[in-house]
């Protein structure tokens, strides 16, 4: 179960790399170097991406999107990129710690409060930031999050299978062939990623072409087995207690996203002061599927703070 979840949830876009160099910036947060980039100006938003394990690259494009008119915290999450440990285990690698190395970066740029844009696994990360520290947080965005409710394993995997054409089912076959996983693991599981990727999708075109720069380190999957144990003992039960964030929150979820829709509607009740939006036509990577819909969705919800 831990594999098939981990697996099906570690983002499948490679996205294009922007032309963009901007300049790394480091916070020591425990002991730890955390880099981060800056791109744009305008309002703070942290952008948090999913996996875990997702390196930052992936999210340059939801930057790209977004550093037009706001200013977009770009962060190598502890134990990916940059911001790497020496040793990984529950020591180093935990949500905690990672939620420390957020406000180290806040505290660094002088900012009171700041938006936060979570995507995937890293809405759920966003949410959890928000409850501990709601005073950190002007808003909170999600954008295809999972949310609180776990139960979205019983068929997020089976909703992406459903997509895939024989050609993919044959790749899948051949990298999930034990001598292969154990020849090259790494690779054997960035290969089921891509071969996974169109039931991501609404539109498999725009699937097929995120594939073709999608590369072995732009992941960590060290990292993320060590945030699934955290989650496992510390955060299973958190969607059942009582939201203590009641400033505006976005929720954005594509409607054809292999979450379903249960996982938006739960978050929208739990928050108290919440707008859900269902974009069309899209799947799990609404930024990337329809980028207008989701930009002019965050401007009109941060125009109206």
């Amino acid at each position: 179960m831990k594999k098939l979840k981990f697996i099906t949830l570690v983002l499948l876009i490679s996205i294009a790399r922007l032309n963009v160099f901007a300049q790394y910036h480091t916070v020591k947060s425990h002991e730890l170097d955390i880099y981060y980039r800056i791109f744009g100006q305008g309002n703070p938003i942290l952008i948090i991406g999913g996996g875990p394990g997702d390196v930052s690259d992936r999210y340059l494009s939801l930057c790209e999107l977004l550093s037009k008119d706001y200013q977009c915290i770009l962060v190598d999450q502890r134990g990916t990129g940059k911001s790497a440990p020496a040793v990984f285990d529950s020591t180093t690698i935990n949500i905690d710690l990672t939620l420390n190395d957020f406000e180290a970066i806040r505290k660094q740029l002088g900012l009171k409060e700041w938006t936060v844009l979570g995507f995937s696994y890293g809405g759920f990360l966003s949410s959890v930031y928000t409850e501990k520290y709601p005073s950190s947080v002007s808003s909170l965005i999600t954008l295809g999050s999972m949310g609180f409710d776990f139960s979205i394993f019983r068929y997020f995997n089976d909703n992406i299978m459903s997509k895939l054409w024989q050609s993919d089912l044959d790749a899948l076959k051949y990298w999930s062939d034990s001598a292969r996983y154990v020849a090259d693991p790494h690779h054997a599981i960035v290969e089921t990623i891509r071969a996974k990727m169109p039931g991501y999708f609404f539109d498999r075109r725009k699937a097929l072409l995120a594939n073709q720069s999608m590369k072995d380190s732009d992941f960590d999957f060290t990292m993320g087995n060590w945030i699934w144990i955290d989650i496992e003992k510390k955060y299973m039960n958190l969607g059942k207690t009582e939201s203590n964030f009641d400033k505006p929150v976005l929720i954005l979820q594509g409607r054809q996203d292999p979450l379903g829709e249960s996982a938006a509607i739960n978050l929208s009740k739990y928050y108290k002061n919440s707008t859900l939006v269902f974009i069309e036509k899209s799947g799990h990577y609404s930024w990337v599927e329809q980028p207008e819909k989701v930009y002019n969705a965050i401007a009109r919800f941060l125009d109206a703070k």
